[in-house]
């Protein structure tokens, strides 16, 4: 097949038969983001020292910290304390149990077989993860695309201006993204089960997995015509991650739903209701805050109205499935969040708007050169203000 027919095919026709690429093309991939990783972690490590926010809460413990501890900022904290003693529960407080389990287990199970310490691990969990997840999401993308396209692709996601939870940030982001681009290839490659048993492990590493869920359900609607076989339902299994984690949570601390009650503690601030959904902080916040804090506010809310814009466009290239799942990586932890604090990296999942982007930019060369600049630039600003203590998602 020559890549123009594959440039032109949508949907589940897209699927080609043989996904596998040239060794080189895995190897380009990963030099790709040995070279990004590099840059930004230098950048984390000299931020702090010309800019650090005086107000910034303390980082976790750290071996080689003077290198590394610039991406263990904010939430991070909670989950290398996971890593280290398990969970804790307060009701409506603070408390660990906000936080789902896979990525700390994950990093415990790292300091288990490794001589690091727990933020260490949780570092190179992301590492892994980060890299992993651009060698998937190249294979995705050649299947549908050209390689120019693909090559296009592939960077606007590894520059995208909150990527930087890719790179290192002690955060479960880079592994749920891992996770969901593994269900979905399992998926094309006609594995429900795999996919619905990865998509479990999903839905225990973040609470926005349930978007993972109705993209693999749409993909087998799509794919099956509405005709859905016995074996197809394996997807469903997917869902059982969180099942779980609910179910941990009432044998352990009695409340199956500890980690949304937490979420509108004091400090937190998410209930959810009327004030969350309508956004009324986010409105209080404009004109109010200091620019470093409602610039990326305002930034991160247009990014969800684009990418729930462009849902229908990536349904009408690659099928009604994935424009489904966009929909829904775009609107749902947006409905969550009281001041669209995060959105900019609850979109990172979305990966099919990225492969949309790299496929406009390919015949473009100038809008791809600025856009690979200003992505590159916002990329670099985003890591030094999150490694100097600033909340920006």
């Amino acid at each position: 097949m020559d890549a123009a027919a594959v440039e032109h095919r949508t949907g589940s026709d897209a699927i080609v038969a043989d996904r596998r690429e040239p060794g080189g093309a895995t190897r380009s991939t990963i030099r790709v983001y040995a070279a990004i990783a590099a840059t930004l972690t230098a950048v984390a490590c000299l931020a702090p020292r010309w800019f650090m926010n005086p107000h910034a809460p303390a980082r976790a413990p750290m071996h080689n910290g003077w290198l590394l501890s610039g991406w263990v900022r904010w939430d991070s904290w909670w989950y290398v304390e996971i890593a280290r003693f398990g969970y804790t529960y307060r009701p409506h407080h603070m408390s660990s149990v906000a936080f789902f389990p896979v990525y700390p287990l994950l990093a415990r199970l790292v300091t288990a077989v490794a001589p690091v310490d727990a933020a260490l691990a949780a570092y190179l969990v992301t590492l892994a993860s980060g890299a992993g997840t651009l060698v998937l999401f190249r294979r995705w993308c050649a299947a549908r695309l050209t390689p120019r396209a693909t090559r296009g692709a592939v960077l606007v996601l590894a520059l995208y201006p909150f990527a930087w939870f890719l790179y290192g940030a002690a955060y479960s982001d880079a592994l749920y993204l891992f996770l969901v681009l593994s269900a979905f290839l399992l998926l094309e490659d006609d594995r429900p089960l795999a996919a619905g048993i990865v998509g479990a492990i999903a839905t225990a590493t973040r609470p926005t997995g349930i978007t993972l869920v109705i993209g693999l359900a749409a993909l087998v609607l799509q794919r099956r015509r509405g005709k859905v076989r016995t074996r197809d339902l394996g997807v469903a299994v997917s869902v059982t991650g969180l099942v779980a984690w609910c179910a941990w949570l009432a044998i352990r601390f009695g409340n199956p739903f500890a980690f949304v009650e937490t979420e509108g503690a004091p400090g937190w601030n998410q209930p959810p209701g009327p004030h969350t959904w309508f956004k009324v902080r986010f409105f209080q916040l404009l004109g109010r805050a200091p620019l470093t804090v409602t610039v990326p506010l305002v930034l991160q809310a247009v990014a969800c109205i684009a990418f729930a814009v462009l849902s229908v466009a990536v349904a009408r290239r690659f099928g009604t499935g994935y424009g489904v799942y966009v929909l829904a990586v775009a609107v749902i932890p947006a409905v969550s969040t009281s001041d669209f604090l995060g959105v900019g990296r609850y979109l990172l999942p979305a990966f099919p708007v990225f492969a949309l982007a790299g496929a406009w930019l390919a015949e473009r060369p100038v809008a791809r050169a600025l856009t690979t600049l200003s992505c590159g630039a916002g990329l670099v600003i985003g890591t030094a203000m999150y490694a100097s203590g600033y909340l920006i998602s």
